[in-house]
């Protein structure tokens, strides 16, 4: 793993996204795409949250930027920051699809993508359906105005530089809270703790029925899901059943995020961005949630 390059990556992505959404409030564009989602709020989410879902279409990581500053603020408590990202899953699978499976996965697998979209939407569906019950018992007593007054926007150049400049100082903020976690992920890494894996996993995966195709593709997905497509293009050549190609998809999709991208990416991302336990807690819902899931339909799959 190239860890400088991915830590150039992390931090140019934060800081893409910390100057546009600075931008977006300082040129009146944020309040135009709040005006044009406010209706949003009656279906579950917080008013002040209602841009989250179109902005997880473009980058998340915009949303999360607009959604800490909202925290910061005081103007929402964490309990609306988490059912407004849980309820903006689905949009960022319309993301994943558009860009990923459908132009990556699907040319490589085939039909198999189709049925691994719609069992991954599936979920989806049905956490939006949870969090926007809870989000609408929730603000069922708030008065949302649906403002339509014209908004002046703000094209000038004191603007974009005022976006810059909070922008750049959020970034740097972010920084060195990320840093250091990273750092200390890196020195994990290092030290041979991924070596320590995958002769643990190996018994446990051969109990599912997995042969040694199967848990390859398992071990390799958990480091880099790109490298192990090309084994799942492999197992469909030897005729492998689809249950079996769809348990090791979600198994391993499972794994990775859970014993990878969760604690080398996400955590020291949400880390640097919001309060530790509000980190935290959004870790779990984002991680603990969906690789449970996997997990879970996973077993299922490779058991028939």
């Amino acid at each position: 793993m190239d860890f400088l390059r991915l830590y150039m990556i992390s931090m140019i992505s934060i800081i893409f996204g910390c100057i546009l959404a600075e931008i977006l409030s300082e040129t009146n564009l944020i309040r135009l795409l709040e005006i044009k989602t406010s209706r949003i709020a009656k279906f579950g989410i917080h008013p002040s949250l209602t841009t989250i879902p179109a902005l997880y279409l473009v980058n998340p990581r915009v949303a999360h930027a607009k959604a800490s500053v909202l925290l910061k603020k005081g103007l929402i408590e964490p309990v609306d920051l988490y059912i407004a990202i849980l309820a903006s899953n689905l949009s960022l699978r319309v993301m994943y699809v558009y860009r990923y499976y459908l132009p990556v996965l699907l040319p490589l697998l085939g039909i198999v993508t189709l049925y691994f979209i719609g069992l991954r939407i599936l979920f989806d569906f049905f956490l939006v359906f949870v969090v926007l019950m809870i989000g609408r018992r929730r603000y069922k007593d708030v008065r949302v105005i649906y403002n339509n007054n014209r908004i002046n926007l703000d094209f000038s150049g004191k603007a974009f530089k005022n976006g810059l400049m909070k922008g750049l100082k959020t970034s740097l903020n972010f920084a060195l809270k990320f840093t250091p976690l990273f750092l200390l992920v890196v020195l994990m890494l290092k030290s041979g703790i991924s070596d320590m894996i995958s002769p643990t996993l190996s018994p446990l995966l051969e109990k599912l029925g997995l042969d040694p195709l199967g848990i390859t593709y398992l071990t390799t997905t958990i480091f880099s899901p790109t490298a192990a497509y090309g084994i799942l293009k492999v197992m469909l050549s030897y005729n492998y059943p689809m249950q079996k190609i769809l348990g090791c998809m979600f198994l391993g999709n499972g794994l990775f995020v859970l014993l990878s991208e969760s604690w080398v990416r996400i955590l020291p991302f949400y880390s640097g961005i919001y309060p530790k336990k509000v980190a935290l807690r959004l870790l779990f819902l984002q991680v603990g949630l969906p690789s449970l899931y996997n997990i879970l339909l996973a077993i299922l799959l490779l058991k028939l």
